[in-house]
């Protein structure tokens, strides 16, 4: 009697998991808007969020909003180009603080600064606003051995200034030809 129960049990959470599941596939996900540089989508067209999956009725960003996050990632930029990693921390909000202390964060992305070289020529390939308000803008640079994408987050603080929340860097090394 009791394996039936537990059987019957198993049953039911599968059932409900499957059914769960099977919704939220359906569901547009609603967390992406159009990348830089591209015209805003019209009532109901699809556009692309940074992992590439397809979203209808994306939030949007005012004019406003997205030249202060592209200005905030500017200055980021220019602050990490220079290799002024306290700078970026001491101007981050409180949310990116708590990755830990600045002198860990300062170390760790020197360190990443000597390993690959100093990057150049940023180009914006994407610019997403979350449910959430918060922006996510995309940046490639590039130096002759690495290509990097750099995202950045960003969310307007009580003070209305834009304070970076979220950090991330990905380093691609180059495919370099083979000598003859």
């Amino acid at each position: 009697m009791n394996r039936l129960r537990i059987l019957s049990a198993v049953g039911c959470v599968v059932a409900a998991v499957t059914i769960v599941g099977c919704k939220s596939k359906q569901e547009a996900p609603k967390a992406a808007a159009p990348a830089a540089g591209t015209a805003a989508p019209q009532q109901g067209e699809a556009v692309k969020s940074i992992s590439g999956q397809i979203a209808a009725g994306a939030v949007t960003a005012s004019p406003q909003d997205k030249a202060d996050a592209e200005k905030a990632a500017t200055q980021v930029i220019a602050l990490m180009e220079a290799g002024d990693f306290a700078k970026v921390y001491q101007q981050a909000g409180p949310v990116f603080k708590q990755i830990g202390p600045e002198n860990a964060f300062a170390a760790k992305f020197s360190q990443t600064r000597n390993l690959t070289g100093p990057l150049a020529n940023p180009k914006q390939t994407s610019f997403v606003v979350l449910p959430d308000k918060s922006f996510v803008l995309v940046y490639r640079m590039e130096n002759p051995r690495y290509t990097t994408d750099r995202r950045f987050t960003f969310a307007r603080s009580k003070e209305g200034k834009m304070e970076l929340i979220g950090l991330n860097q990905h380093d691609e090394p180059k495919k370099v030809a083979a000598k003859k």
